[in-house]
């Protein structure tokens, strides 16, 4: 059953201009695997921001919002030896997920040169037992 969805698209062009800036920002939001996967292409920010937008989607597929913490590091954007991408899960947001009856995590990337975009699809079931979630 899926238990929540969220989709995000973000600038490019934003993204480098942050990274650029040299406040940090990378090492606030990425992991090292994920800053030196983004470091290895030819247009890192289009990687940055594509794992930026998963990191987003994720989060509003989880129905987090600032107030319970958004743990940018704890959410890391992995791509296995085929080279498709999909989302590990550390710490407090492993743990909300898994409190959210969340049993896997389905990702899908893209990016062109301006824009960059994330689709999370979460399945499980609903973590109070019921088999629709009355919004």
């Amino acid at each position: 059953m899926i238990v929540g969805v969220g989709l995000d698209l973000l600038d490019v062009a934003r993204m480098e201009r942050e990274l650029r800036a040299g406040n940090g920002l990378a090492d606030q939001l990425f992991t090292p695997r994920e800053i030196e996967y983004c470091q290895s292409k030819r247009h890192p920010a289009r990687h940055f921001a594509a794992r930026f937008a998963a990191k987003e989607a994720l989060f509003k597929a989880l129905a987090i919002d600032a107030r319970e913490g958004l743990r940018w590091r704890e959410v890391e954007v992995v791509s296995g030896p085929s080279g498709d991408p999909s989302i590990r899960l550390h710490g407090k947001t492993n743990e909300l997920a898994a409190q959210r009856g969340v049993d896997a995590i389905h990702l899908t990337l893209t990016h062109t040169r301006e824009l960059a975009a994330a689709n999370v699809v979460l399945q499980g079931r609903p973590a109070d037992g019921s088999r629709l979630r009355d919004e």
